[in-house]
């Protein structure tokens, strides 16, 4: 009898385990940092010139009459590459179970471009038919060494 309560405790025990294992397995994937394509939808910023709105959001830009404020036009910004910059402690960012880095992300309108800040990288689009001119890979900020 004394076996039969040892296998049925160990039986629950290892039940119990399991169970939380799920549990927090389940949470931990939950807690994960987005992705790049999560982050690049994440970017948002609206401006605008004499005719046009422009305003960037869900991983696109959009283009709306002023007068009116009707949507005119709709394009996806390019993805942007897979495997981002190395995580950890040399290379300055957190690691993936910390917070994520924000996504530097803006837009401007002048002289007949759109200029787009998505990431690391600018984009430059023709106005107002926004064609995608060129991109441009913004370089690293060189980390300087504090009290030299």
């Amino acid at each position: 009898m004394n076996k039969h309560k040892i296998l049925v405790g160990l039986a629950i025990t290892l039940f119990l385990v399991a169970t939380t294992g799920v549990v927090l397995a389940q949470q931990f994937e939950r807690m994960q940092p987005p992705s790049a394509m999560q982050r690049q939808q994440a970017a948002t910023g609206i401006c605008g010139d004499q005719q046009h709105l422009y305003v960037m959001a869900g991983g696109k830009i959009m283009r709306y009459g002023i007068a009116d404020l009707k949507l005119q036009k709709t394009i996806d910004l390019p993805a942007r590459p897979a495997g981002g910059p190395p995580m950890g402690p040399e290379s300055g960012q957190m690691s993936p179970s910390g917070p994520p880095m924000p996504m530097p992300h803006g837009i401007w309108a002048g002289n007949g471009f759109l200029y787009v800040l998505a990431g690391p990288v600018i984009h430059q689009y023709r106005t107002p038919d926004l064609t995608l001119q060129t991109s441009v890979n913004i370089p690293k900020p060189e980390m300087s060494s504090v009290g030299k």
